[in-house]
């Protein structure tokens, strides 16, 4: 199975959580400004949550995507508070796009100013490594 990480993080936190994610699927977590050069089965995409949303990078990675280029996408994120309306956000814009999202997601903390210090910890993630586990071995 061909899988991607992509990721887009402004403090950090996504970064961490992406690269645990990528351990676990023997990949490397790379950023959004990178596209996929080949087709990938499983695609990975993560975001930190700002006011309920993705960001814009993300958006436009998305954006760029193509049906013929990723069978299935898998969302997770970090946030100061919960995902807000991210999972659907996300699966709207692969929809569009013809692209297919897995109903399981993956979101902790993420240290933001003096909220979370230190999150995401060991604890989410390894979360995030269980998470990639599952949904790679189904």
């Amino acid at each position: 199975m061909r899988i991607a990480v992509r990721y887009y993080s402004r403090g950090g936190s996504t970064e961490k959580a992406a690269r645990a994610i990528a351990r676990e699927a023997g990949e490397r977590a790379e950023t959004t400004d990178k596209p996929l050069d080949k087709r990938v089965d499983l695609l990975f995409i993560g975001s930190g949550i700002y006011k309920g949303h993705i960001d814009s990078h993300v958006k436009d990675f998305i954006e760029s995507l193509s049906p013929d280029k990723v069978g299935k996408a898998v969302f997770f994120s970090t946030a100061m508070m919960g995902g807000g309306k991210s999972d659907e956000e996300v699966r709207k814009l692969l929809e569009r796009k013809g692209i297919p999202m897995d109903t399981r997601t993956f979101h902790c903390h993420g240290q933001f100013l003096f909220f979370h210090r230190g999150h995401p910890d060991r604890k989410d993630l390894l979360d995030a490594e269980i998470f990639a586990k599952k949904i790679i071995r189904k």
